[in-house]
């Protein structure tokens, strides 16, 4: 008989993938719905602050611990900084050059996932995963279609923004299923709430209601993905799940249409094509693969 528990995980890396990139798309709503009515900093305490009061309670109802295991408490502390590093600089990319270009440099975060996950941690490297990242990558510039012309410094904060977040994400891998979701999620969100603190006076306003909600929603959003996230690389291998997270254009784009009235062009429909395309493909050769290993 099959043991198909290898396949069962993949499938749940996946779904908890898409639902990670769903909840980070609406994050980006929000954060362009409360842009220029605070600062980046206040907007990454709140995103962290509100996670950080969701993993608290959570944790408490199910009795999980706080701190974790002392074994994977440096893997935690690497995902936490470098996460938290990741947020800043795609915050401070967002808001020093033009959105599209912030935007594909960071989606190039999948890439350095497979690359790190290949070379450091010897996972393999097929063809398969080089051509659905290639293409994946090219559908996400159909659907920004960035112009390229903004400061060097700021295009290198995204890319920095991308590989942060990839050492952060193989960390999240390698502790697996060593840690409690929670326990990962409220050590980030402590961190990076205790490094934010000190700078969310500078031009406090008070906002009103509804761009406060906005603002709370932000961490909402937040906390859905990065539950997603972790659950997903505790599940499925980083390399295999990390290009799902190209959905989040997709995502992006049609939240945008129907929350922002933005258009969709004929270049966004191309690049839309290409990313399912290629995360359907992965699926099924990944589903595939797991069933011959257990045959």
């Amino acid at each position: 008989m099959v043991d198909n528990s290898r396949n069962k995980n993949f499938k749940l890396g996946i779904i908890f993938m898409i639902i990670s990139t769903l909840g980070f798309s609406f994050m980006q709503i929000f954060v362009k719905l409360t842009s220029g009515k605070f600062t980046l900093m206040q907007q990454v305490f709140m995103r962290n602050f509100v996670m950080l009061i969701i993993c608290a309670v959570y944790i408490l109802i199910r009795g999980s611990s706080f701190l974790g295991e002392k074994r994977n408490r440096k893997l935690i502390l690497m995902r936490s900084v470098f996460g938290y590093m990741g947020v800043i600089f795609n915050f401070y990319a967002i808001n020093h050059m033009i959105v599209a270009d912030a935007g594909i440099l960071q989606r190039t975060s999948p890439i350095f996932v497979v690359l790190i996950a290949c070379f450091l941690f010897k996972e393999k490297f097929t063809l398969e995963r080089f051509l659905t990242l290639t293409f994946s990558f090219i559908g996400a510039i159909f659907v920004v279609r960035p112009q390229f012309n903004s400061r060097l410094f700021p295009a290198m904060v995204a890319m920095s923004s991308a590989l942060s977040a990839s050492i952060a994400y193989m960390c999240v891998s390698k502790i697996g299923k060593a840690e409690k979701t929670e326990t990962i999620i409220f050590i980030f969100s402590l961190f990076s709430t205790i490094c934010s603190f000190p700078f969310i006076f500078k031009n406090l306003n008070i906002p009103d209601l509804k761009i406060f909600i906005y603002l709370i929603l932000i961490g909402v959003a937040s906390a859905v993905g990065q539950f997603g996230l972790t659950i997903s690389y505790q599940y499925a291998n980083a390399s295999e799940v990390s290009i799902f997270n190209y959905l989040g254009i997709v995502f992006v784009v049609i939240l945008g249409k129907v929350i922002l009235d933005e258009s969709v062009s004929i270049y966004s429909l191309i690049g839309i094509v290409l990313i399912f395309s290629m995360s359907l493909m992965s699926y099924i050769i990944n589903s595939r693969k797991n069933k011959e290993k257990k045959l």
